[in-house]
């Protein structure tokens, strides 16, 4: 698999485990390389729209091998769920925008796999770590313990904004935007104007210090439920996102609550 898509070495070695980075100058960040065409064995899966946000995700035999390449058995054998709630702007055009995505998970990951249509990727980074929500992302909010509550600047729960760089974002207790890339493992491919973002995450409840190095993430179970919505914010070029698309029909006061309140989020439970 070496020669599938992956992250440079040095946006590794600038996380360092997620090691409070927080450098926001633009001028330090590479473009992503070329993505690998990797094509799905699930294009003809069956989709589903879920209005309250309440998903399942299997239990994965094996470890889903992380390649952007969709593989594994665990995708082949569920359908997808649909990410078309617009939560902000317009309306897109199918051409422009179009996102569905699948779940699965075992002992020490809760798996991600998106399938994503836009016709104008822009780098989230572009315009420096301060600005990450305004390029393209997909969004992943977690609560570990589906508590709810305020968690934008502590970790009650979690906003992961991916980026196309391969990097891991939320803001930190000393109110700052920080790489969590020790958090969530992500490959992408393409084909065409479709993009494959395939993702395993790490789970930290709520006693996650950022000032340690011995934080230990949860060991997931069969009916365990998380807090969890999925979220893409599409820019087409422009200043900020066009559009930013949801996984639930809505997500707090204009749909754009979910970086500060979990309550808003929907769920996810572990099954067999």
């Amino acid at each position: 698999m070496k020669k599938l898509y992956s992250f440079t070495l040095s946006f590794l070695l600038i996380s360092l485990l997620f090691a409070g980075c927080d450098d926001d100058d633009s001028e330090d960040f590479e473009p992503a390389p070329p993505l690998l065409t990797c094509q799905a064995d699930t294009a003809d899966d069956m989709e589903v729209a879920v209005a309250n946000g309440a998903f399942t995700a299997p239990r994965a035999a094996t470890p889903v091998e992380v390649d952007g390449c969709s593989k594994d058995a665990v995708w082949r054998d569920q359908d997808w769920y649909a990410m078309n709630y617009r939560w902000m702007g317009a309306d897109p055009d199918s051409a422009d925008y179009y996102g569905r995505f699948k779940l699965a998970w075992d002992a020490d990951y809760l798996y991600l796999l998106a399938e994503v249509v836009d016709d104008s990727l822009s780098p989230t980074l572009a315009n420096g770590l301060a600005n990450y929500w305004k390029g393209d992302y997909v969004e992943v909010f977690l609560d570990e313990d589906q508590s709810g509550g305020n968690h934008q600047y502590n970790h009650q729960a979690f906003s992961y904004h991916v980026s196309t760089e391969g990097h891991t974002i939320d803001q930190s207790t000393q109110q700052e935007p920080v790489f969590f890339d020790d958090h969530v493992t992500v490959m992408r491919t393409r084909e065409g104007n479709r993009y494959l973002w395939e993702m395993a995450i790490k789970i930290y409840d709520d006693q996650f210090d950022e000032g340690s190095t011995d934080n230990a993430p949860v060991t997931l179970g069969k009916g365990k439920t998380i807090g969890f919505s999925l979220a893409y914010g599409d820019n087409d070029g422009e200043n900020s996102r066009e559009n930013f698309m949801g996984s639930r029909a809505t997500h707090g006061v204009n749909n754009d609550e979910g970086y500060v309140n979990a309550d808003v989020f929907g769920s996810v439970v572990l099954v067999e």
